[in-house]
């Protein structure tokens, strides 16, 4: 190892966005669960968050709706129509907060098209960042802000996405999946650098595999494919496994009983802690090492770290 972990320096309002041009490879499932860990009050995590539904479908918004039994009075979108999100948030916990979303999102593309239409000068760049002007009245009562997309990329997509300072490609390991994560790399992203510059400061900082199964041949083709295509440093360390609990949380909440549960929240705190350490290395020397690899703190192949058993669970036991 070359290199040292460095400090994560201190800066406030880093917006994070799980992406993939395709549906249904994890993209909300990383994001709450992501969010869930860092907001936890262990030393090691205890951020302030906000998580913000973008999705029209509305999946993290039933999902903590479950989990923490509330109601969500006004939408993303009503918020932006509104002109203050303030009006929209709802506290789930001490440090995580939330704005719903809602099939309404469906009609941001016509409010743009009406708050700046054709006429309007660089109407288009007004239509894009209107979203972002509106979330910086708000982002620095945050360390972390996730907003979870929608699979499609137009302008609704577009008015999430330049918000981002981090972006993680989540790539299921099928076909269609990896088709998605080189898609959104070298065509949709660098249509936002070509079209506003400097304005989009997004950064990708890695790519992370999900619901892997090692042992089927197409997936570990698709995942060497990755590697060969991306670069061995560019995918995380960490790789979400097939877990029934991940698929169980959309029906009942996120709930922790037993050993399996704890296991869930000990795989992404391993992903969050190295989220945390690719920010580090980009912010402090503006790139990540060739040689980073992640080394597990929280799981040792399936079994808990002391540090995973002391993970402050309370709020989710039931």
């Amino acid at each position: 190892m070359s290199y040292v972990i460095p400090e994560l320096p201190k800066r406030k309002g880093r917006v994070i966005i799980n992406a993939n041009q395709k549906g249904g490879v994890g993209k909300t499932t990383a994001s709450t669960t992501e969010s869930s860990v860092a907001s936890l009050p262990n030393e090691e995590f205890d951020y302030k968050c906000l998580f913000i539904d973008w999705d029209k479908q509305g999946n993290a918004t039933s999902l903590f709706g479950k989990t923490y039994n509330v109601n969500f009075p006004k939408s993303i979108y009503r918020c932006i129509e509104d002109g203050d999100l303030k009006s929209g948030v709802v506290s789930l916990n001490e440090n995580l907060d939330m704005i719903a979303g809602s099939g309404d999102m469906s009609n941001l593309g016509d409010l743009l098209e009406e708050l700046y239409p054709r006429s309007t000068a660089d109407y288009k760049r007004k239509r894009t960042f209107h979203f972002s002007k509106l979330l910086d009245q708000i982002r620095d009562e945050y360390d972390f802000i996730w907003i979870d997309v929608g699979p499609s990329t137009d302008i609704k997509v577009d008015n999430a996405m330049v918000c981002a300072d981090y972006v993680i490609i989540i790539q299921e390991t099928k076909t269609y999946s990896y088709e998605g994560s080189v898609d959104i790399v070298q065509e949709y992203l660098q249509t936002l650098v070509e079209d506003f510059g400097s304005d989009f400061k997004g950064e990708v900082i890695g790519l992370l595999p999900f619901l892997l199964q090692p042992k089927r041949n197409l997936h570990e083709k698709i995942l060497k494919n990755t590697y060969e295509t991306f670069g061995r440093k560019f995918v995380f360390s960490t790789t979400v496994t097939n877990n029934k609990r991940l698929e169980d949380y959309p029906e009942y909440g996120i709930t922790v009983n037993d050993y399996h549960d704890r296991r869930v929240f000990g795989m992404f705190a391993d992903i969050f802690t190295e989220i945390k350490e690719r920010i580090a290395f980009t912010e402090v020397y503006g790139d990540v090492p060739d040689d980073y690899s992640y080394q597990n703190k929280y799981l040792d192949g399936n079994k808990l770290t002391r540090l995973s058993k002391e993970l402050n669970l309370n709020e989710f036991t039931r």
